[in-house]
């Protein structure tokens, strides 16, 4: 007896609308398929419709999944926890949820328990984003196209970022993968496997880094002489280079002063774990002028946590910066905690300390320190663009070193304000 496939696929084209774009038409498993091939020209249609031929007699050819949103949404939010740190998940699930809408339980709003209020309740807050979601039954119906309006859409009328716009992107590019891996989504369009990939990244401008010079250094500090946590804590950003979170979860062991030593580093406190956003601890030396605010304060403080809230407990990030935020206000300061780990980065960098050495000490990676402070090395190719030339003579040449050495001081000990015009700085 002869062999008899046990799928059957017919495959056809067909010409629909007024520009005639191609369509394809087969039977997977008597499942029907059809979608648009955005040609109008015939020969592209027939490479597909042998393409498809080709992958049955493979026996490659799958039908298109149905993937119901609402639980795999959940599910995925489940995964989510157990890969990514707490702030990264909040952010992944905030874009989730401007996309898709509240439509499962971990994307319901408000599902974070206010401690002010005695009934532990969830608190009700409104959807400011209800006009903008994507309003869908199965993970198969969001095509590319789709993708491409919600980002252009958003774009234009809420005038969001394009960083924004890319980190949509991403998220929904990660949550498609997943969905292949672990639930076996399969898109009706078998020339977009991941529907996100085929979304163009839009161009972002070049970084701006926002830093303090030292006279700004001792006025920020100056402002907070009165208080004296928000004063060293300010002064460990500045100094050592930590994030806002890091800064907070410090515990009283992380800081060696004996040693002139900060660990930043995993550790589970009261119940709650917490790492570093890398997810790789580091060490980070005390300087001598961070080791003299450092040595005042910790005759002052008490507690578990080194730079605790009014309350003695760990200080919320959100609630540190508005605080901070208050007393800088009057006095005509604009700076934020970034803007003080900015600082760490830069000063290093215009010492001519190396990439390497400063991403070490951040917890960055080497390409990201490039980004951000590869320009603030003006020295750094000098000698790259000298030319050996016999009509230049030696006292020259050394008046034109001369010159360069001037200016790069100025350069060097300018505040943030003034290196924007260097013209200015070398009259």
């Amino acid at each position: 007896m002869a062999w008899e496939p046990e799928i059957v696929v017919v495959a056809s084209i067909f010409q629909r609308g007024k520009k005639k774009i191609w369509w394809i038409k087969y039977y997977v498993h008597g499942k029907q398929v059809y979608h648009s091939l955005d040609t109008v020209e015939e020969r592209v249609a027939l490479r597909f419709k042998r393409h498809i031929e080709g992958e049955h007699a493979k026996g490659g050819l799958l039908a298109p999944s149905k993937t119901p949103l609402p639980s795999f949404l959940q599910d995925y939010c489940q995964f989510l926890v157990t890969i990514r740190t707490a702030k990264s998940y909040k952010n992944d699930v905030s874009v989730l949820r401007v996309f898709f809408g509240p439509i499962c339980p971990a994307l319901k709003l408000g599902t974070c328990v206010n401690t002010k209020w005695r009934s532990g309740q969830a608190l009700e807050v409104a959807d400011r984003m209800k006009e903008v979601h994507v309003h869908a039954q199965y993970l198969e119906e969001i095509t590319p196209g789709l993708l491409e309006d919600f980002l252009a859409r958003r774009c234009r009328e809420e005038k969001i970022a394009p960083k924004t716009a890319n980190r949509c992107r991403e998220v929904l590019h990660r949550m498609f993968n997943y969905a292949t891996k672990s639930w076996g989504f399969v898109s009706p369009d078998r020339r977009h496997s991941n529907p996100a990939a085929q979304v163009e990244r839009r161009k972002e401008p070049a970084r701006t880094i926002r830093y303090l010079g030292t006279a700004q250094i001792d006025a920020q500090l100056n402002v907070l002489k009165d208080k004296i946590v928000l004063r060293a804590s300010v002064a460990m950003m500045i100094y050592a280079g930590l994030r806002r979170e890091e800064t907070l979860w410090l515990t009283e062991n992380d800081v060696d002063l004996e040693r002139r030593l900060i660990h930043v580093r995993a550790k589970t406190v009261d119940g709650v774990f917490w790492q570093p956003k890398t997810k790789r601890n580091r060490v980070v030396p005390i300087s001598d002028a961070l080791f003299v605010i450092l040595s005042t304060y910790a005759l002052q403080r008490s507690g578990k946590w080194f730079f605790p809230s009014s309350t003695g407990k760990r200080w919320d990030p959100d609630n540190y910066s508005q605080d901070l935020r208050a007393i800088n206000e009057p006095a005509g300061l604009v700076w934020s905690c970034l803007d003080f780990r900015h600082t760490f980065g830069s000063h290093l960098a215009q010492k001519g300390e190396s990439l390497f050495k400063i991403a070490t000490l951040m917890g960055n990676s080497p390409e990201i320190c490039r980004r951000h402070y590869a320009a603030l090395i003006p020295e750094e190719m000098h000698d790259v663009v000298e030319f050996e030339r016999s009509d230049v003579t030696e006292g020259q040449r050394q008046s034109t070193n001369d010159l360069l050495k001037q200016l790069l001081e100025k350069l060097n000990v300018a505040p943030t304000g003034d290196r924007a015009n260097p013209l200015r700085l070398a009259q």
